[in-house]
């Protein structure tokens, strides 16, 4: 009976873990308290001699302050899905602060309160595009200069230290610029597979639960487990070098047949971890196509995979997430695919098994 394994792993050994997305749950519920945090910090100036002047100003400012709570209770809520700063947030934080800034009285204190731009930029590099980076730094960078100017022309006595501290300003409020690409960068690795360019097991938490939550209520995640047949055998008999080969090779083939924008990972040495949104019982037949774009029998070093399927409900996702059982649930549905897997892998290989249930 052709097998690769000895037995299914343990609960504790296989599945995405709830470790990564609740930290990056926690940063969005740290924006959650900040945002409304900025307000506080705006009603303490605007009681000071240095706040806004004018009627006009003032009621400005306060609907600025007032938008703070909803906001910040938006993004507690959206904390289930937090992995992206939609373009608005952006908008609404850069105008939201300058609009605090050019009503300060003290263009000094403005000049100081800028600083704030780069904690929205820190978020932004690592929850944005890079597009919207770029309009941040664009927008900070005229306010600055706005405020430099209106310094130097009601307090012309000094403006060497007008320009010194803009001057400083702009190179806190930018310094995040730097840091972009090596975020970026460290992101990435923490994220991916090295031999094959796929995720890894934390990159497939952190994509599993971003596209659970896009589901439409028509959609259901098929999430399969792919195994390679007898590959042991491909390394002893041809060498390590070309196993890898093998991988990188199925790597390219498991990715192009799931289309669009594929939740691929290899969890494990000759094992691949597969989640796509399906409508129906088409999950079958797309893991029937995937089994088959593996195997070419021109190849070289052919190969055939074993693939196990389990079907999470969108609405039983959502259920959970409410109960903070999501990552336990995912977990139990991606050892209900193993073990359909081993159930492919009993029958003889090269087939395709959906759980059906105990």
């Amino acid at each position: 009976m052709p097998t690769d394994h000895d037995r299914p792993p343990r609960s504790s050994d296989r599945g995405p873990g709830s470790g990564s997305v609740r930290l990056e749950r926690r940063v969005a519920r740290g924006i959650a308290f900040l945002v409304p945090s900025f307000g506080l910090i705006g009603s303490i100036i605007m009681l000071s001699a240095d706040g806004p002047v004018g009627a006009t100003a003032v009621v400005i400012c306060m609907i600025v302050l007032l938008s703070t709570v909803p906001v910040g209770a938006w993004w507690w809520l959206r904390s289930v899905d937090a992995s992206h700063m939609p373009g608005w947030f952006v908008i609404y934080a850069d105008v939201g602060v300058a609009v605090m800034l050019l009503t300060f009285a003290d263009r000094s204190l403005a000049l100081y309160g800028a600083a704030l731009f780069s904690v929205i930029g820190t978020y932004i590099a690592y929850f944005s595009r890079r597009n919207v980076l770029k309009f941040h730094t664009a927008f900070v960078n005229a306010v600055i200069l706005l405020l430099a100017v209106l310094a130097v022309v009601e307090q012309p006595g000094d403006p060497a230290s007008i320009v010194a501290r803009a001057l400083v300003t702009v190179l806190v409020v930018n310094s995040v610029l730097a840091f972009r690409a090596v975020i970026q960068r460290q992101l990435d690795l923490a994220n991916t597979d090295s031999l094959t360019g796929l995720l890894n097991r934390r990159g497939l938490e952190l994509r599993l639960d971003r596209m659970m939550a896009r589901l439409t209520e028509e959609q259901s995640a098929a999430l399969m487990v792919v195994d390679l047949d007898q590959f042991k055998l491909v390394n002893d008999t041809y060498g390590h070098a070309v196993g890898d080969r093998v991988l990188r090779r199925t790597a390219r083939r498991l990715t192009a047949a799931t289309g669009g924008r594929p939740c691929v990972a290899r969890t494990g040495g000759e094992e691949f971890t597969i989640a796509v949104p399906v409508c129906g019982d088409s999950a079958d037949h797309l893991a029937d196509d995937i089994r088959e774009a593996v195997h070419d029998a021109s190849d070289d070093v052919p190969v055939t995979v074993s693939i196990g399927v389990a079907v999470l409900d969108a609405d039983r996702w959502r259920a959970a997430v409410s109960s903070y059982a999501a990552a336990e649930l995912v977990r139990n549905v991606l050892l209900d695919a193993d073990t359909a897997m081993y159930e492919s892998k009993h029958a003889g290989g090269n087939r395709t098994t959906v759980y059906a249930g105990d």
